[in-house]
């Protein structure tokens, strides 16, 4: 089976050792331009698809310069430094030869010590008993219908403070979770400025950063299961907002961490 997150992301190699790509109908946003997660995601699938690659990726810090508009798209990944357990590179987007987004990603093969603590996973009810999300159809993107989610807190549109959410997610048809997924998902929260007002903000994501801790066994166990999406904010005036994500599995294991700027109007 095919799915859609592997059908949409799918790189073409090139004999130069860079990639292309078609920018995805699905993974649109209702300007036109791509999510910023699809953005992301090619990025770490450039540097998977490496041939100098030898560990999974921990961690990945975007600025998105422009957004990727409809047709063909260059990813390119550079090695930087490569170190007996980590490597470091560079990657970018172009597009009609402009740089439209560019990357750091940080690719290691980490082990088991122990120290072993993590926060506490919220006590949320689970995704039975959470309400679906029922995206507005003049404004929802198409890539929303990609994914399940069910809201336990923090309900769009409305004056919530602070605005944090407690969402479980998981893809539509049921594509086990990995690394790349993990990048797109910390990307799907709403901005905060939608939780802090009635009003419809249009805005975008400037930069974006987004840290995994789960192992590759964390990840397995998590499988094709609804995981936790914990947003919030610390501040959204001067039309700029943060947005601060934790993204846990169902056993209770923190996978990620990311968190983001964005402006908006």
């Amino acid at each position: 089976m095919t799915f859609i997150f592997d059908q949409e992301t799918a790189l073409i190699s090139r004999s130069d050792g860079s990639f292309t790509i078609n920018a995805s109908n699905v993974y649109k946003n209702p300007s036109g331009a791509a999510f910023g997660g699809w953005v992301a995601v090619i990025m770490t699938k450039a540097v998977q698809g490496h041939e100098q690659c030898r560990s999974p990726i921990v961690s990945q810090q975007t600025t998105f310069i422009a957004g990727v508009e409809p047709g063909e798209v260059e990813v390119t990944a550079r090695l930087l430094k490569s170190g007996a357990f980590t490597q470091f590179w560079r990657t970018e987007v172009s597009q009609a030869d402009n740089i439209i987004a560019v990357s750091d990603i940080v690719s290691s093969q980490r082990r088991p010590t122990d120290l072993n603590y993590q926060i506490a996973m919220p006590e949320i009810k689970p995704p039975s008993e959470s309400a679906i999300l029922r995206p507005m159809k003049e404004i929802a993107p198409f890539w929303i219908k990609t994914y399940d989610q069910r809201i336990a807190k923090g309900p769009p549109f409305l004056v919530n403070t602070p605005p944090e959410t407690l969402v479980w997610i998981k893809e539509v048809d049921d594509r086990p979770l990995d690394r790349s997924s993990i990048i797109a998902i910390c990307d799907t929260p709403m901005p905060r400025a939608f939780f802090l007002s009635e009003d419809i903000r249009v805005g975008s994501t400037v930069s974006m950063a987004t840290y995994i801790f789960a192992s590759e066994e964390d990840i397995a166990e998590a499988g094709s299961d609804y995981v936790l999406l914990r947003t919030n904010g610390a501040t959204s005036r001067n039309s700029a907002t943060d947005q601060r994500v934790e993204l846990w599995s169902k056993s209770g294991n923190l996978l990620a961490t990311s968190n983001q700027i964005g402006f908006f109007r």
